[in-house]
């Protein structure tokens, strides 16, 4: 299987894709999704038992599972273990698995402070966890059991009792220092000026200069600097971006050496050596894991749903798409989860490859910096640009028919989808008027301007991803030559430049003020819950670098809709309060949102279950992935 991006964290810590990809082998959860994208039992014996309040959540363990490759025995501690963590307001998980984030009115009563959705969660047995929820939670069924893996209490543990005797000689005062010092650059810069033509001239942001204390600092924790090769710009190794991801670490780093003593465990999740040894309790087990290359794995011998069939993975690093198609036809690989329409048809015609076809779950888009006296803060600018382009002709272009636009952020997939949203139409008076209106105006040059600041940016797109270079090249050309904008597009890539740019203060690597929009896209899960997303508590700041409304949108009458629609267990209800806060985002336009791919995933033919044939018409149709077989003689 091959994997289109560089790894981050091989834990519930996964950020990105690609490393999600790769971690939905390694761990199990209390639930899993089946092929009609239920959830259903995994380390569950039988279904949870629910109070008739929906407050409590009781689950029986499953008395089989093992950690891997310990070979410990997975009990009610270890999970109560895992979701305290996910519980502990310095959580390091991804940000979407995160309930000391998802914050509940529990007593109806405005003039409370909202607390965390999980009240707590206690082992009544070595077989059985009791969940008391603050609030009824309608996404713990279908996201937080299906979506947090179960961490080892031991390897965690252990792991964090290795780390603590790494960082006992090492001044949490001086590395605060240190991080002050990062600040104050990034806020006053002092490096030489990137045209020295320019009057008057403006320095640039110069973290480089900090490289050898961030490398102390981290070389005297044991925390593993990131890797050289996977930070270059044409081949070339680019310091900047490199000392920005080193960077990031030392940030966790100074977080968990501030955390209360009771809190540091989870703070230093990311920190850990099992973010590159992983323990878990799902079907394979890491044994190799060469950073920038490949992962291997082994089968758990010990898999509560039985050993997997395949007995071994090879997981290769190929970020670029054509190159990742030519590896499948050629038999170096047996499955690429990620298909554009050149790779579809680079493989269209194989005898020897079979698709998966799907609507899928997640969408695209242009995100749109929505702080204030940013370029594109004002409503007006947004529409605009959404009035200035024939989107579905470009999408058309851009996909080869192969993706569906989408006006929100619930793709046409979700039960909770509003087909009924603003489209948009392509009315390029209507985008200059709405410019106008808005007091930005052309100037000699043809391109818009409102006092000082021109309506000019750059707009990274994540190189190697040709449907996403080709719709943002045709919408540039749109607004530059229909709507006075001066919009340039460059490929980045994304573990080095874009994933540290998603981080508060949101500039990206080589860059020296805060992105003004970015082309990017979400796999959103089965669960249409946007809190994560668009919530106003998830907005990026200073004190949470790394949550999802890294766009900042603030919205207190979508906020509300969210937060009945977490508590609403009706799924009818539900959809109702969706089709609300979807109306929201299409006339607010936070994105300009964009498709959702018709999903394809390409197979060897050799690839089938080993009791009937592979459902070739979902995202989980491997969910029983112990049935997996690879026949290679079948070719």
């Amino acid at each position: 299987m091959a994997i289109d991006g560089d790894i981050t964290f091989l834990t519930n810590a996964n950020n990105d894709v690609p490393t999600a990809e790769a971690v939905q082998f390694l761990y199990s959860g209390i639930y899993r999704y089946n092929a009609s994208l239920e959830p259903v039992p995994d380390l569950a014996a039988e279904p949870a038992v629910i109070s008739d309040d929906g407050l409590e959540w009781t689950i029986t363990l499953v008395d089989n599972a093992t950690f891997q490759p310990s070979g410990d025995p997975v009990t009610a501690d270890d999970v109560v273990f895992t979701y305290e963590m996910a519980n502990n307001e310095n959580c390091r998980f991804n940000p979407s698995i995160c309930l000391a984030f998802v914050l509940v009115d529990a007593d109806d009563d405005p003039a409370t402070e909202s607390v965390p959705v999980l009240e707590s969660v206690e082992a009544v047995d070595a077989q059985t966890v009791k969940f008391t929820l603050a609030a009824p939670y309608a996404p713990f069924a279908t996201v937080s059991l299906p979506g947090i893996g179960i961490d080892s209490k031991a390897a965690i543990e252990a792991a964090f009792e290795a780390f603590q005797e790494n960082v006992s000689d090492v001044d949490a005062a001086e590395v605060q220092a240190l991080v002050d010092r990062i600040v104050a650059e990034e806020k006053a810069p002092t490096g030489e000026p990137a045209d020295p033509a320019a009057t008057p001239l403006e320095p640039t942001i110069d973290l480089v200069q900090f490289r050898g204390e961030i490398e102390g600092f981290l070389n005297a924790a044991a925390v593993p600097l990131p890797l050289e090769t996977t930070y270059t710009v044409d081949g070339a190794f680019d310091e900047a971006a490199f000392v920005d991801a080193e960077r990031a670490l030392l940030d966790e780093l100074n977080l968990t050496l501030k955390a209360a003593a009771a809190d540091q465990i989870a703070a230093a999740y990311q920190l850990l050596e099992t973010s590159r040894a992983p323990v878990g309790s799902g079907p394979f087990y890491l044994t190799e894991f060469r950073p920038g290359q490949d992962l291997t794995y082994a089968a758990n011998p010990g898999y509560h749903h039985g050993e997997p069939q395949i007995k071994n993975m090879y997981l290769p690093i190929i970020k670029d798409d054509v190159a990742g198609a030519s590896a499948l036809s050629a038999g170096d690989i047996d499955w690429k989860y990620s298909m554009t329409a050149d790779s579809f048809a680079q493989l269209e015609n194989d005898p020897n490859v079979k698709f998966v076809e799907y609507p899928d779950f997640g969408y695209f888009g242009l995100m749109f910096n929505l702080r204030e006296g940013a370029l594109f803060a004002q409503k007006e600018v947004r529409q605009a640009v959404a009035y200035c382009i024939d989107k579905t002709a470009m999408i058309s272009a851009a996909t080869a028919d192969q993706a569906v636009p989408v006006y929100a952020d619930i793709p046409p997939a979700s039960w909770a989808f509003n087909p009924d949203l603003p489209k948009y139409d392509l009315d390029v008076a209507k985008a200059n008027q709405l410019l106008d209106d808005a007091g930005w105006v052309a100037g000699p040059d043809g391109i818009r301007a409102k006092g000082d600041q021109k309506l000019e940016t750059t707009v990274l797109v994540r190189a190697g991803k040709p449907d996403r270079i080709a719709f943002m090249t045709l919408l540039a050309d749109a607004l530059n030559t229909d709507c006075g904008m001066n919009i340039s597009i460059q490929e980045a890539d994304f573990t080095s430049v874009l994933l540290p740019g998603l981080e508060f203060p949101h500039i990206f690597p080589g860059t020296q003020k805060p992105w003004d929009a970015y082309f990017g896209g979400w796999g959103t899960g089965f669960d249409p819950d946007p809190y994560s997303l668009f919530h106003g508590s998830q907005c990026t700041t200073a004190d949470q670098r790394d949550t999802y409304n890294y766009v900042c949108f603030q919205n207190k009458e979508f906020d509300k809709l969210v937060e009945d629609g977490l508590e609403e267990l009706d799924q009818g209800k539900r959809a109702e309060i969706y089709q609300g806060t979807q109306a929201i985002l299409a006339e607010e336009l936070p994105y300009l949102f964009a498709w959702s791919d018709r999903a394809r995933e390409a197979l060897r033919i050799t690839v089938n279950l080993s009791d009937g044939e592979l459902p070739l018409d979902t995202p989980t149709f491997f969910w029983e992935v112990e049935k997996l077989t690879n026949d290679e003689s079948a070719e």
